[in-house]
């Protein structure tokens, strides 16, 4: 028997997921997966506009904030970056998954150290077996 390519399904198109946030404005991920396409694309301007709104939904969703610090972070708004970085790291100690919480927070504190101290130092975040 011969075997078959594996398809690969098409990504969805910016405009299908904006048609998709229309119709679903109260659910987060569809503000996610449309922003993390803009980021993925290069669009930064786009994904910090779209994550923005998420924010401003969805404040203390921790997935939203980290997204749109990044976002910021490559638009040049290292201040806001900062900020949103900052708020991840304590809100993602409140998480229920510990797992996502520990990476989440450490993934924001390496981030923000990058932007203040130019290195992710987080020599302080990890430990090693001996």
């Amino acid at each position: 028997m011969t075997k078959t390519p594996v398809q690969i399904e098409r990504s969805p198109s910016i405009e299908s997921l904006q048609e998709e946030l229309k119709r679903n404005p109260k659910v987060v991920k569809k503000y996610l997966h449309l922003g993390w396409t803009y980021y993925v694309q290069g669009s930064y301007d786009q994904a910090s506009q779209i994550l923005s709104d998420a924010k401003d939904r969805f404040p203390e969703d921790v997935e939203v904030l980290y997204a749109l610090a990044l976002a910021l972070k490559k638009n040049g708004d290292t201040d806001a970056a900062l900020r949103f970085f900052r708020k991840v790291t304590l809100l993602a100690e409140k998480m229920e998954d510990r797992a996502k919480s520990g990476m989440l927070r450490r993934l924001a504190i390496g981030h923000a150290n990058v932007i203040t101290e130019g290195d992710w130092n987080l020599s302080h975040e990890t430990w090693e077996s001996k």
